[in-house]
């Protein structure tokens, strides 16, 4: 499994969680009003120089481009469902028609996707059904935090069970962790990272996984990049980015376990 970075903002400049794998840098530093939104008549462009592989995991910076995960499932030319681990629906309509979102990728995926049957997203607050519109019910199931929270088991079974594919896209936003897993710019969730990598080590174990992405980082500035408060964030991402591409690349070879992340 190869790793993909995207530089963005800089964040995966301090951090070493890829650096004994085999890993490449695609650049985008140099574009401009693409936090939070982009433009769709940019997607185009983008979606050339992200070329999605099966076997690559990305790594899209934090949770403001998070949409980038559109970018690559529309390149799937095979149908598959959407495993997505996300304290947010990402299902808000966009405040406008030519403007992709961090918070409308999902509702664009399901809308726009013709390969996309399905989405499960896991880990969402108690009050996430009331972001989800009409138009999407029959291709969304949510599981909530105090789900999981109740019996984990039953949750992936109910996953396997309903899933109308055999091969699965997973994307992480790190956000629908506990906030000793991980830290974000946004709210997070109570998932912990051990569950986590349980869920994906059943997922790998079950299906064909066709791609993945990790996203979730804290926003660091030149400003406050070496206070105390941002290097204990990095650390803390550091080791939860590492615990998941350690996962990935170990379940992918045959289900083998990684001692590493044994003792997650």
């Amino acid at each position: 499994m190869n790793v993909t970075l995207l530089n963005i903002d800089g964040v995966y400049r301090n951090q070493t969680f890829y650096q004994n794998s085999s890993h490449q840098w695609i650049n985008f530093d140099f574009l401009r009003n693409i936090n939070l939104f982009c433009e769709k008549e940019l997607v185009g462009k983008i979606r050339k120089m992200v070329v999605q592989q099966p076997n690559d995991i990305y790594f899209l910076g934090n949770g403001n481009y998070h949409y980038f995960s559109y970018i690559l499932q529309s390149q799937i030319d095979k149908p598959y469902s959407l495993v997505l681990f996300d304290h947010h629906t990402d299902t808000l309509p966009s405040p406008s028609d030519e403007l992709l979102s961090c918070g409308s990728w999902v509702l664009e995926s399901l809308k726009n996707l013709p390969m996309l049957k399905k989405a499960y997203i896991i880990g969402v607050s108690e009050e996430a059904v009331q972001h989800i519109p009409n138009s999407i019910q029959d291709k969304i199931v949510l599981y909530t935090e105090r789900m999981f929270q109740t019996n984990l088991r039953s949750v992936l079974k109910s996953i396997l069970k309903t899933m109308p594919t055999n091969m699965v896209y997973i994307s992480v936003d790190k956000d629908v962790l506990y906030k000793k897993d991980a830290v974000t710019n946004w709210d997070h969730g109570t998932l912990r990272i051990k569950q986590l990598l349980k869920m994906i080590k059943t997922l790998f174990q079950h299906k064909i996984i066709i791609g993945s992405d990790v996203c979730g980082e804290v926003m660091i500035n030149p400003s406050n990049e070496y206070s105390q408060e941002i290097m204990e964030a990095i650390a803390i991402n550091n080791r939860a980015n590492g615990l998941i591409l350690e996962a990935m690349k170990w379940w992918s070879k045959k289900g083998k376990i990684s001692p590493a992340v044994l003792h997650a």
